[in-house]
């Protein structure tokens, strides 16, 4: 498959089966979807690797509607023999969605249940919980990608508290980077930073410049969590060349399953609108049980679940700016920044 990958690059998306509890499966039967731009590319390097390893390549094309093209190939050795099969299809652009899974440290049983589910959800891991260290080393073992949810400072009139390691409206540039830097050395491989609450401090331009320079120190990516419309920090983070995106929806503002299934498809439609889109969720029984309902309808409507950090280095997302409001409510709820939180556990309050 390296030369097909070779040949398509970011313009294809080899369909493996998906396995929601890694049972096993072929890799002789492959799908690979790729956009006019690689089409050919990829039948010419299956070509010439079949050429290269005295292999025989049978093909059958078929039309794929709306002028697009499909063709089924057959690489066999001279014997006749069943090498594989790839199952190559044009569409005019690839589809490419990110969920990430935030407040991850404090439920170890929740994590795992997630990480049962053969997809590439990232993991967004809060400092300093009873499980923030093992948690994060056992996504990574597992090949997920890892991010700091970093407290930020929410508008709770200071009655109540992000948490420790919190970014704080008032702290000069080097307390923000010392902060940042803690943090960061709490959560082992995270490859970027999204904000846990922050509804006052992403407000705070001058403090996201602060903070924006540290990751950019660090060459990290930023997902803004958008809990409050006001948020300045997406504009902060690309001001400082920083890859980034946005959160696009919350999926469990309210903690059911037909809640989170709703949410769950309204992200599938802005997936299919622009192209590309970020969901945050949380470690709740509910959202983990939609989430695996759900998940094989992404593949069924060839929407690639990939990790934030090939999101934000899309050419498109530069483009893209998050709405004034919604998709459904901009502000989170307390809800939002709840989840798995024990009434014990000193580090997390229920605020934005």
């Amino acid at each position: 498959m390296k030369a097909v990958t070779d040949a398509g690059g970011t313009q294809i998306w080899i369909k493996r089966p998906a396995r929601l509890h890694r049972r096993q499966s072929s890799d002789t039967n492959i799908q690979v979807i790729a956009t006019p731009a690689a089409y050919r590319a990829v039948i010419s390097a299956v070509q010439r690797e079949s050429d290269k390893n005295n292999l025989d390549l049978g093909t059958s094309a078929s039309n794929a509607g709306d002028g697009l093209h499909a063709v089924t190939l057959n690489v066999m050795q001279r014997s006749g023999r069943h090498v594989f099969q790839i199952h190559l299809r044009e569409v005019p652009r690839l589809l490419r969605a990110a969920i990430v899974i935030d407040d991850v440290g404090n439920d170890l049983q929740a994590a795992r249940q997630l990480l049962s589910l053969d997809y590439p959800l990232t993991f967004s891991v809060l400092p300093y919980l009873r499980y923030t260290q093992i948690a994060a080393q056992e996504a990574h073992r597992r090949g997920r990608e890892i991010m700091l949810h970093l407290p930020m400072e929410p508008e709770s009139g200071g009655q109540l508290s992000p948490g420790k390691g919190a970014i704080l409206v008032g702290m000069n540039a080097a307390e923000v980077q010392k902060t940042v830097e803690n943090d960061l050395a709490a959560i082992p491989y995270a490859a970027g930073v999204n904000n846990h609450m922050g509804s006052r401090a992403t407000q705070d331009a001058a403090l996201m410049a602060d903070v924006m320079r540290t990751l950019a120190d660090h060459r990290l990516y930023f997902i803004d969590s958008r809990t409050t419309a006001a948020s300045v920090a997406l504009e902060a983070a690309r001001r400082q060349r920083l890859p980034a995106f946005y959160r696009t929806v919350f999926l469990d503002d309210t903690e059911s399953v037909p809640y989170t299934l709703g949410q769950l498809r309204e992200f599938q439609h802005i997936v299919e609108q622009n192209g590309v889109a970020l969901a945050i969720g949380h470690p709740h029984a509910t959202t983990i049980a939609a989430i695996e309902e759900f998940l094989p309808e992404l593949d069924r409507a060839d929407i690639q679940l990939v990790v934030p950090s090939q999101i934000v280095r899309l050419p498109e997302v530069a483009r893209l700016h998050p709405p004034a409001l919604g998709p459904r409510r901009q502000q989170a709820p307390p809800s939002h920044q709840a989840s798995t939180v024990t009434p014990s556990d000193p580090n997390i309050a229920k605020s934005r």
